[in-house]
């Protein structure tokens, strides 16, 4: 079987560079191809709008684009790694069903394009199901507020005891900045609203009166892109700034994790979780630990490394195409769902946390209340200056 590219039997790359540049991107690829059965349906259609394929051509083709998905939702569709990509698979398994009608899909379109749409696509969907997962955290944050608002704590500066707050403020601080965090998560996915296609190998071709806004409408897209070498230009772009916005979230549930580890230790013990949300030590018997938020914790690090890899990446590249891309899909999957997984467990834990008040009322002793006592001096037109020296030799 050749390859899309291939030009004749002997036009085959040494195996060794074969496995080195196709890597993993096969398998990566299966979970990109309901994107692309997406996008080559409303392809074909706007093929037959400008008389390419005829009324029958489009049928079929798009009824054999149906039975493809119907495959891979039944787990029935493999991409070989002598295929390379999604793109060979499809179109192996079109040609041996009718290949002159195939022939003709690829027409007015590149893999350039197509891993640009495919990827689009692909981000508009996991960023709703991420501001789902978010809004529902916060629901369960505004809940958990609700239910132990005025349970006083130790508030802390320089890792010392400062002044008395209670675990509302605590929790509340992160739900509003998780709220911030979706107005910057909603702008990623109204830049990334944005359709690609016919931009080719990022040079136009306007051999044909292709529509691309026809498309555009199809697959409900906002926007056409209008230059061509900004399309490729734009693929690492839009997907860091997706990864920005996300790194945010991340940031959020690091503090997060990192406050629930410390506040999870016996020296302070002022949360609780069942025991089904924990692990056990193989060593230490009466051993219990918050590994999850630990992993939280350290999940956050490694997804901000994975987002400065990706701008290394692109950063010393030209304009336009570079097969470094392809080293981008891997951790841009990957981390997405690492987003989304993170968020879904956060929630899990917030929801069931709860609070030993005795161990935060005994942690609020008297030193917590020095900056009060000085203020009640200052009602008494005493100057502020001087009410904290009088407090401060008492606590001395």
């Amino acid at each position: 079987m050749k390859k899309i590219w291939q030009k004749n039997e002997s036009n085959i790359n040494n195996l060794l560079i074969e496995d080195y540049t196709v890597w993993n991107d096969y398998i990566l690829d299966l979970e990109l191809i309901p994107y692309d059965i997406k996008w080559s349906k409303a392809h074909v259609k706007m093929l037959n709008k400008i008389w390419i394929l005829t009324l029958d051509e489009k049928n079929i083709l798009l009824s054999w684009l149906d039975e493809i998905m119907d495959l891979y939702n039944s787990w029935d569709f493999i991409i070989d790694k002598y295929q390379e990509d999604w793109h060979t698979a499809i179109e192996s398994y079109l040609t041996e069903k009718f290949w002159e009608v195939w022939k003709k899909i690829h027409t007015a379109r590149s893999r350039n394009d197509q891993i640009l749409i495919t990827t689009r696509l692909f981000t508009l969907d996991k960023i709703k199901d991420v501001i789902l997962s978010i809004e529902e955290l916060i629901k369960s944050f505004e809940s958990k507020i609700n239910e132990i608002w005025n349970v006083i704590m130790p508030g802390y500066t320089h890792t010392q005891k400062a002044m008395p707050t209670n675990i509302g403020t605590w929790l509340w601080s992160i739900k509003d900045s998780l709220k911030d965090d979706l107005l910057l998560i909603k702008a990623s996915e109204a830049i990334n609203n944005q359709n690609p296609l016919w931009s080719v190998a990022w040079f136009w071709e306007d051999v044909f009166w292709i529509d691309r806004d026809f498309v555009t409408s199809e697959l409900w897209l906002n926007k056409t892109q209008e230059n061509p070498m900004y399309c490729a230009y734009s693929r690492w772009k839009f997907e860091n700034i997706v990864l920005q916005s996300l790194t945010q979230v991340m940031l959020d549930l690091w503090k997060l994790a990192n406050d629930m580890v410390l506040f999870s230790s016996k020296e302070f013990d002022f949360l609780t979780l069942s025991d089904d949300f924990k692990t056990w030590s193989s060593v230490m018997p009466q051993k219990k630990n918050w590994d999850v938020m630990e992993l939280v914790r350290w999940n956050s690090n490694l997804f901000l490394s994975y987002e400065f890899a990706t701008k290394e990446i692109f950063k010393n590249l030209l304009s336009w195409y570079n097969r470094d891309y392809q080293l981008t899909k891997e951790p841009y999957l990957k981390w997405i769902k690492l987003c989304l997984d993170t968020v879904n467990i956060c929630n899990l834990v917030i929801s069931n946390l709860g609070v030993n008040q005795e161990k935060l009322s005994n942690a609020c002793t008297d030193e917590l209340y020095a900056t009060k006592e000085a203020y009640e001096l200052v009602k008494w037109w005493m100057t502020f200056r001087d009410a904290y020296k009088i407090v401060w030799k008492k606590y001395m």
